[in-house]
């Protein structure tokens, strides 16, 4: 079993070049760069009662004048529910559609769907029909070509699943609870071609010690990335002490992309919230991108003062980034903790 990496307290710093390539999304989530440069990109939608169906696809072309850049989004698909979970959670979490993946000429699409069901979307039609259908969360979805099937992650119930054509789900393994015994909440995966396995972040769940704490009782550090074996349902951690991990991506250098969501949890949103300025559990402007060399084990800070950020995309020299999760328009203390409208984003950091 391979010992485990350690993000050290205070990871060097790389120099890379970030900026904004496209804002006023609508949460946007999983992404996906096809041939031409274009990106596929899902949006979660406002989670606003008034607009329950606002969750959408767009396709972003790139900027012909400007390398680096996009145009302004064109939207291929919309009407998908957007579920605001705060009532629930007491934190800013807006769920609907969560991921779009390639894999075997076709590119798919996950949404989570408490009310109708949750399900996995085939774009060969428009509007996408779905192809699969599951209960509970479905998040992120990857292909993997050894198996010719599709791979997801269900965090709330610490589950891989896998999906093949004409069969129902399969559970391909129980991810055990963390150390402080609290939940494993799986939220990214990617396909490993080394290993044949696949990569997964564990946001690690509350501990829901102190009724004081409601929202924002989550352990330090306590996120990990695993590596699971498909075939056999085995596990191996690879990375530990991870401040709430969600995106992941894997370089051709065997670089392991990993953003870390916030750097603390703070002003939980109460069910008798009225609108004032919060960060709403999650800790604005205090996400990373960190880069862990899988062969020896260096981390380094690639990003800071990310807003939220949540999925990420390899693209010819750098990475984009989802960023602003929650409902768009509400106050939220900016990088200078300055009142700002939250909106969704996605930035470039290139290497």
């Amino acid at each position: 079993m391979p010992i485990p990496f350690q993000v050290q307290s205070q990871p060097a710093m790389a120099k890379c070049n970030a900026v904004i390539v496209a804002d006023g999304l609508l949460n946007p989530r999983g992404l996906c760069q096809k041939p031409d440069g274009s990106v596929l990109l899902v949006e979660a939608g406002a989670g606003d009662a008034t607009t329950p169906f606002s969750g959408r696809l767009v396709q972003l072309k790139p900027d012909p004048l400007r390398v680096g850049y996009y145009l302004q989004p064109e939207v291929m698909i919309s009407g998908f529910r957007s579920m605001n979970m705060q009532t629930r959670m007491f934190r800013d979490e807006i769920m609907g559609l969560s991921d779009i993946a390639f894999g075997n000429g076709r590119y798919l699409l996950s949404q989570t769907d408490y009310v109708e069901g949750s399900k996995i979307l085939d774009m060969a039609s428009m509007p996408p029909e779905p192809v699969f259908r599951s209960r509970g969360n479905l998040n992120s979805l990857c292909f993997h070509p050894k198996r010719n099937s599709w791979l997801a992650v269900k965090p709330d119930t610490n589950q891989l699943i896998e999906f093949i054509d004409g069969q129902p789900e399969q559970i391909l393994a129980e991810l055990p609870a963390l150390a402080l015994g609290q939940e494993a909440v799986p939220v990214t995966l990617v396909y490993e071609a080394k290993t044949e396995a696949v990569l997964i972040s564990l946001f690690s769940g509350e501990l829901h010690q102190s009724a004081h704490k409601q929202g924002i009782d989550f352990a330090d550090k306590a996120g990990q990335v695993i590596r699971v074996y498909p075939a056999t349902g085995r596990i191996e951690t690879v990375l530990t002490g991870l401040n709430l991990p969600t995106g992941l991506a894997l370089t051709a250098q065997e670089k392991l992309l990993v953003l870390e969501l916030c750097q603390q949890v703070l002003q939980p949103l109460m069910p008798e919230w009225s609108g004032e300025m919060l960060h709403g559990g999650f800790q604005r402007f205090s996400g990373r991108l960190l880069s862990c060399d899988l062969n020896t084990g260096e981390v380094l800070v690639l990003a800071t003062k990310l807003d939220t950020p949540s999925n990420l995309c390899l693209v010819p020299g750098g990475v984009l980034i989802s960023e602003g999760m929650g409902l768009p328009g509400r106050s939220i203390p900016g990088p200078e903790n300055k009142a700002q409208a939250l909106t969704g984003m996605l930035r470039l950091v290139q290497f």
